[in-house]
């Protein structure tokens, strides 16, 4: 049986990360390190393409895929976003875990070794905490010496953080809406990735399966302490088409590119 081909993606669920406390940040922080690892060495190679670095404007946390081939589709997961009790959401889970024990069986004395699902007594929900984070370090989903994308990590980060992102993929999957995905979810926010500078040749790179693949072990070793911007405020949960837009000044011929960033279909604000 040939494979199921993989589904037209449109659209995908995230968590924007840029903000006008995050922007200065982030700005001052990826000017460094693109000055740094986009400069030519003595052989005249650059250890990455300037292209390879990730716009401010499109900094963000992926929570799921999805592909909505009509206007229809897109419509209804917008008003399944707008439609989410996202302040309830946010509450369970500011909840943290609770464990209680029971007796191996009935005649026994309580143990610890396993485990009830027994639940406690109901209390008044918490408030929601505002979700809040400090992206870090520089790490890879491949192995470091065969990398073609690099991403920072949201840590320390608020507790109620992938939990909350956890059960927004749960509730968007399980209405049809994002693509399925059997992985955990793993939150981080990409900063680097070969595949916008196919056209740039960099350094030992090579070519393989469309992308630019590069040895990431220094850059990983030399940003393991690094923070590109601390205490940044989670504000809004979006939908956004797929393909991060050049935005500018100016018109025609003088427009100048400033940055880019994708484009909301639908976003519900966090209390």
């Amino acid at each position: 049986m040939p494979p199921k081909p993989k589904p037209q993606l449109t659209h995908f669920l995230l968590l924007p990360l840029v903000t006008p406390t995050s922007r200065p940040q982030l700005q001052a922080s990826l000017q460094r390190f693109a000055a740094e690892v986009t400069t030519p060495n003595e052989s005249g190679e650059a250890k990455l393409p300037a292209k390879a670095i990730r716009p401010v404007g499109a900094i963000h946390l992926t929570i799921g895929v999805m592909s909505l081939l009509t206007p229809e589709r897109v419509a209804a997961a917008c008003a399944y976003l707008q439609n989410l009790d996202i302040p309830g959401m946010l509450a369970a889970a500011s909840v943290p875990p609770v464990v209680t024990w029971k007796p191996l069986n009935p005649d026994s004395a309580a143990s610890p070794s396993e485990p009830t699902d027994a639940a406690p007594p109901p209390s008044p929900p918490p408030p929601p905490q505002a979700l809040v984070t400090t992206l870090s370090g520089l790490h890879t989903h491949r192995a470091p010496t065969d990398s073609s994308s690099l991403h920072a990590l949201p840590t320390p980060a608020s507790p109620p953080l992938h939990p909350f992102a956890t059960a927004l993929r749960a509730a968007f999957t399980a209405a049809g809406f994002l693509v399925p995905e059997p992985r955990p979810l793993s939150l981080h926010a990409t900063l680097v990735n070969t595949i916008h500078a196919r056209s740039a040749r960099s350094g030992k790179m090579r070519w393989r399966k469309g992308s630019a693949r590069f040895d990431a072990s220094g850059l990983i070793a030399r940003y393991a302490g690094a923070r590109w911007a601390t205490d940044v405020r989670v504000e809004r949960v979006a939908i956004c088409e797929m393909g991060a837009r050049d935005v500018g000044v100016g018109v025609g011929e003088e427009e100048e590119v400033l940055d880019q960033a994708y484009k909301e279909v639908a976003s519900v604000e966090l209390p």
